[in-house]
């Protein structure tokens, strides 16, 4: 179970072009300290597993806090951790608000993940966007914290002005060679009252389609699976205020993002069960019961595309037998062809 606190735009010295933390996390302003262990007991005592738990401090840049406003946050969890109800501690920060000397502080309060808003691996990008640290902070912040063995996770924002397909791509190749441990993938929308916004208006700046995001992030997760690098969240959290109408005002917005993506994976695995010359007729493919969601999609819409597509009847089955992600024809077009 992990306890979040949000700290929207705490620490941070910058305003990035697409921030409106108020919008992405439901939250207005930060939680006074002195307000943490009320709040921890209250998810304690409504937990409904054994399994651990954790604290976690989203929105804001953590580390770029005033060092006693850290050390405020980081102590009224402690004795949580002392009695053993709570196992560990999250944060996220800015990749220029890490140093050795603060390390040592969240290694002494017992926080073990890190996740570093590093948006984009392109300097021109992180520039228009106004993120105020480069590709250099990100590396560097990277390998201090996987020397003194912290949980690594980065933040990637497809879509952002001056991104391209090609330099998002390139963005995945960097973040893979960097080795985290975890992923998250937050498709740039354009939210009411940020400057992206204004450059949205007045047609300088033109958001990725959702189609177009759909694709690129579905690659993106191949590419950071097949590199063992677990994907944790693909596209933002749902809220009240970003479901508001006219908060969210262009740009890839859908509450089941990552479904849409899983979906999008599966309609290309079994389009490449159905060469050109496979007999016609009604199709069967089946998939493990965890995936028998997304591989229908929603309102059936890869059963439809099938049928659009080759003028053929689909039906997915579960089989408890298949692994996560894997796809099988019944019969396969060609002996030996059991899917991808």
């Amino acid at each position: 179970m992990i306890i979040p606190f949000f700290i929207p735009h705490a620490g941070c010295p910058h305003q990035c072009v697409f921030c409106d933390q108020k919008s992405i996390t439901g939250k207005s302003a930060a939680p006074e300290p002195s307000s943490l262990p009320s709040t921890i007991t209250s998810y304690l005592a409504t937990a409904s597993s054994g399994g651990p738990v954790q604290v976690a401090f989203y929105g804001g840049s953590f580390t770029a806090l005033p060092i006693e406003k850290q050390k405020a946050y980081l102590t009224a969890v402690l004795p949580f951790i002392t009695s053993g109800q709570v196992e560990q501690i999250r944060l996220s920060t800015r990749p220029d608000a890490v140093t050795p000397g603060i390390l040592t502080l969240l290694e002494r309060c017992h926080v073990r993940t890190v996740e570093l808003g590093a948006q984009s691996m392109d300097d021109e990008v992180l520039l228009l966007s106004g993120r105020g640290h480069t590709v250099a902070h990100t590396v560097s912040a990277v390998t201090l914290l996987r020397d003194r063995g912290f949980i690594v996770g980065l933040q990637l924002m497809p879509g952002l002005p001056g991104d391209t397909v090609e330099r998002f791509h390139e963005t995945v190749s960097s973040v893979i060679s960097l080795r985290p441990d975890l992923v998250r993938l937050y498709p740039a929308l354009v939210i009411r009252d940020t400057p992206l916004a204004g450059l949205y208006r007045s047609g300088r700046y033109t958001p990725l389609p959702l189609n177009n995001a759909v694709e690129l992030c579905g690659r993106a997760l191949a590419r950071f699976e097949q590199a063992g690098i677990e994907v944790a969240r693909i596209g933002l959290q749902s809220t009240k205020e970003l479901e508001r109408p006219g908060t969210v005002l262009a740009g890839p917005w859908h509450p089941a993002f990552r479904q849409l993506v899983e979906s999008s994976r599966f309609l290309e695995s079994m389009r490449a069960l159905l060469p050109p010359g496979c007999v016609s007729g009604p199709v069967t493919f089946a998939v493990s019961p965890r995936d028998l969601s997304s591989a229908i999609g929603q309102n059936r819409r890869n059963i439809h595309a099938i049928r659009d597509r080759y003028g053929r009847d689909a039906t997915i089955i579960a089989d408890p037998a298949l692994p996560r992600g894997a796809v099988r024809k019944d019969p396969p077009c060609n002996p030996g062809e059991v899917g991808l």
